[in-house]
Formats: C-alpha cells, sequence, structure tokens
C-alpha cells in the first residue's frame, strides 16, 4: 500500500447518450494504456456525472443534478441545450503527474463526433488534496 492521487476526473457533454458511451469508451481505452493509474468505477464510466456528498449521511457522493439531463427541469442546469447525455471519467493516480497524463490522454481521445463539450467538476475543492485544472492539464 501506498498514498495515492484520487479525484482526476471530466465530463463529456454529448448531443446523445450514444454519443456520449462512444466517446467515454474511447476515452477509456486510451487511459488504460496510461501506467499508474486506475478507473474506480465499473467500466471506467460514471453516468450523469457525480459530487461530492449527498443528503444521505451513508452516501458520500451523489448524482450531480447540474449536469444531469434528466433533472434540466429543476431550474439548476449547467447543461447546453443540445447536451442530452453526459458520462463522467474518474482517475485515481499514484502520483499526480499520473493522473494529469491519463486525464490529457483521455480528453483528447473524448473528443468525437456528437460531443459538444468536454468539463470537470471541481466540487469547491471538496475533492481532495491536489488541484486538478482541466484547461492547465490539456494545453499544448
Amino acid at each position: 500500500m501506498q498514498r495515492a492521487v484520487a479525484g482526476g476526473n471530466f465530463l463529456i457533454l454529448a448531443k446523445d447518450q450514444a454519443a456520449g458511451l462512444h466517446a467515454a469508451e474511447t476515452a477509456v481505452a486510451a487511459i488504460r494504456a496510461v501506467p499508474g493509474v486506475i478507473l474506480p468505477f465499473p467500466g471506467g464510466v460514471v453516468r450523469s456525472g457525480s459530487k461530492v456528498g449527498s443528503r444521505y449521511k451513508a452516501l458520500k457522493a451523489s448524482t450531480n443534478d447540474e449536469y444531469c439531463p434528466t433533472l434540466r427541469g429543476l431550474g439548476r442546469s449547467r447543461l447546453p441545450e443540445d447536451v442530452q447525455a453526459v458520462y463522467e471519467i474518474v482517475i485515481d493516480g499514484l502520483d499526480v503527474g499520473a493522473v494529469e497524463a491519463a486525464m490529457r490522454v483521455g480528453v483528447r481521445a473524448a473528443c468525437a463526433p456528437g460531443v459538444v463539450q468536454i468539463s470537470a467538476g471541481n466540487y469547491g475543492g471538496k475533492l481532495g488534496q491536489y488541484p486538478l485544472h482541466l484547461h492547465k492539464i490539456v494545453e499544448p
């Protein structure tokens, strides 16, 4: 066992479920080639994105309602109108460099037809001690 870095993530905002899932699966395949990282969710993909915390004490995370297309009617949506599907990729790694490399590779792989936007959850700094800024990570 050793200390590691948790909480690398990015959101794939897509026109429909098929395009979003294809982009997510392509990103997962690319990330799996990066040494020193894991994708802790089944198949490497989280549906609708998650957020830290919940209204239930036993639940440490819940659906990120601002990025859930089916909850758009609640009025707090941060989704563009043409987005009908959101998938999240969560990455944990042995060090910050490995997580950043995996995010970089994954984001680039996820840029596919039908993907409207790539974003990330920052969760108000509650996710961990390592700030991972998506724009900085994917800069050429």
